[in-house]
């Protein structure tokens, strides 16, 4: 009898021992399902990350883009201003000419606000279109700062999304 009894108490005691270690069906299925969610939020995560870097990407592209139309801009300007220099020069010379001529006073000063007259025009016009121009430079600053920012900002987001996954 003592030996049943140490049997018995032996394998009460194994099986008590072993009831921590057995795993139940509902936490078994609780982890699996964790497991799957995180599966899930990485994957989720790696396409929202692919994403930003085609969206940064083509931001880059567009500020590549911007930069290259507000450098031509400026070369416009240049040209324009260049242009002006010309004119005044041209219309210098002239003033210039027309003083040692033999023109009565009255003709040279007909001819004279004539012409004055049309570089004025054209002075007024080429003045406009630089304006114009300056306003489109300033734009394109503008526009090329705004994706700077976006730009910096997506980056920001991407490196605190990036964080947490390398963990």
């Amino acid at each position: 009898m003592p030996r049943r009894a140490m049997i018995t108490f032996a394998a009460l005691a194994a099986l008590l021992s072993c009831v921590g270690c057995i795993v139940t069906s509902s936490t078994y299925g609780a982890k699996v399902r964790e497991v799957e969610d995180l599966r899930d939020a990485y994957a989720s995560s790696n396409r929202e990350t692919s994403r930003l870097a085609a969206e940064v990407d083509a931001l880059s592209k567009q500020v590549a883009a911007e930069k290259t139309a507000r450098e031509a801009l400026a070369d416009r300007l240049r040209e324009r201003e260049e242009s002006q220099k010309r004119t005044s020069g041209q219309l210098e010379a002239l003033r210039k000419a027309y003083e040692g001529s033999r023109l009565t006073w009255e003709q040279f000063i007909d001819e004279l606000l004539g012409k004055e007259r049309a570089t004025g025009k054209r002075l007024q016009e080429l003045s406009s279109r630089a304006d114009a121009c300056a306003e489109e430079l300033a734009k394109g600053k503008k526009d090329s700062a705004d994706r700077d920012r976006e730009l910096a900002e997506l980056r920001m987001k991407l490196e605190t999304k990036e964080a947490p996954a390398a963990r």
